[in-house]
């Protein structure tokens, strides 16, 4: 299907030779009074047709139909107007789709089919004018307009290998990054969770088999060529029950370690298991910032039907442990919830508190 700039491209050139048709056919009806009536009506039909092709037609199928009508007019009535080059919309019409058609050719079917017509043109123009000098002008405007389009093409193709090159390397930075973390962190907390286990604390290895859980899809995430593009499969989607279940053990766990947490709403459906694990880290990032600013403070904690709301009323800082505070981390949620196709907001709320809210678009099976 033609996308839309390509539709108002083509009514913007037909309305230009729209008008020029216009001006064409009182230029030849003031210098040709002789030409009046049925013949001066029929070629005015002739542009106007033309011109609606243009509009309606891919450029490679409305260059024939211009080279038709350019014939129509060479040898028709407006044969003496033709030649002595008053027929101006012949010219403007021609260079116009001939730019059009350079810039659109799929393959050398299409450059024949937009091109060969204006031959038959040329011969016409020939056989009109008794003269190979006019038929070889006649051909200027198409050379003309399709050596612009070439251009036009030549540079857009540089454009796009030079974003494609910028993505690659792109893709590079992120492989080389995900060997790194695998070969660096995946060990080193490899030992952790050995060395919890032989020593009997389940809380610590708990701890150190998420945080490798949680590393081994971020480098799944940087293996893949552009990931935000990538569909999620079936198997790839969590449950909004599980989602729940997994945010009532976050807030059971801040509880127990002195935290007040007001838990309320519930998802209204699956998410692709990249939100839903985005979705688990804005919101502790949220507690984990709440512990920081409002050490004390209530903590609501809103589930929402795509996504999750942390807020805290104003309240004094914990000074240690803000001063361990660098945004970054908001800085990375931005940037994580944006990969997964959602939005973060986070701000001073009308209370004087801090919201932090983050939504995702629901998965489809």
């Amino acid at each position: 299907m033609t996308s839309d700039p390509a539709r108002r491209v083509r009514a913007v050139q037909a309305a230009f030779l729209a008008v020029s048709a216009v001006g064409t056919v009182a230029f030849v009806a003031v210098l040709f009074p002789g030409l009046r009536g049925a013949d001066l009506w029929w070629g005015a039909a002739a542009m106007l047709a033309a011109t609606a092709a243009v509009a309606v037609l891919r450029p490679v199928l409305a260059a024939p139909v211009v080279a038709v009508a350019g014939c129509f007019l060479v040898l028709g009535p407006w044969a003496e107007a033709a030649e002595s080059g008053a027929a101006v919309w012949i010219a403007v019409a021609a260079s116009l789709v001939s730019a059009a058609a350079a810039q659109t050719a799929r393959d050398r079917r299409d450059t024949v089919i937009a091109f060969a017509p204006f031959a038959v043109f040329a011969v016409a123009v020939a056989a009109s004018s008794h003269s190979t000098w006019g038929a070889l002008g006649s051909l200027a405007p198409v050379l003309g307009g399709s050596t612009v389009g070439l251009g036009i093409r030549l540079r857009t193709a540089g454009r796009e290998r030079r974003a494609l090159a910028d993505r690659q390397a792109r893709a590079d930075e992120r492989l080389a990054l995900a060997a790194q973390l695998h070969d660096l962190a995946t060990a080193r907390l490899t030992r952790i969770v050995l060395a919890a286990r032989s020593g009997g604390q389940p809380g610590i290895e708990a701890d150190a088999q998420a945080a490798l859980a949680d590393l081994r899809r971020v480098v799944i995430g940087l293996q893949a060529d552009d990931a935000p593009s990538v569909p999620f499969a079936a198997d790839g989607l969590a449950e909004a029950a599980d989602i729940d279940g997994a945010i009532a053990d976050a807030v059971h766990r801040a509880r127990n370690a002195g935290q007040r947490v007001d838990l309320s709403g519930s998802l209204g459906a699956p998410l692709p298991r990249a939100a839903a694990d985005c979705l688990a880290r804005v919101l502790e990032e949220g507690l984990a910032n709440a512990r920081k600013h409002a050490a004390g403070a209530p903590v609501e904690v809103e589930i929402t039907a795509h996504g999750v709301r942390v807020h805290n009323p104003a309240a004094a800082a914990d000074a240690e442990l803000a001063a361990t505070g660098s945004g970054t981390g908001l800085r990375g949620l931005d940037a994580r919830t944006a990969l997964v196709g959602g939005t973060l907001r986070h701000g001073r709320s009308s209370d004087g508190g801090w919201t932090l809210q983050a939504e995702f678009p629901a998965a489809t099976r």
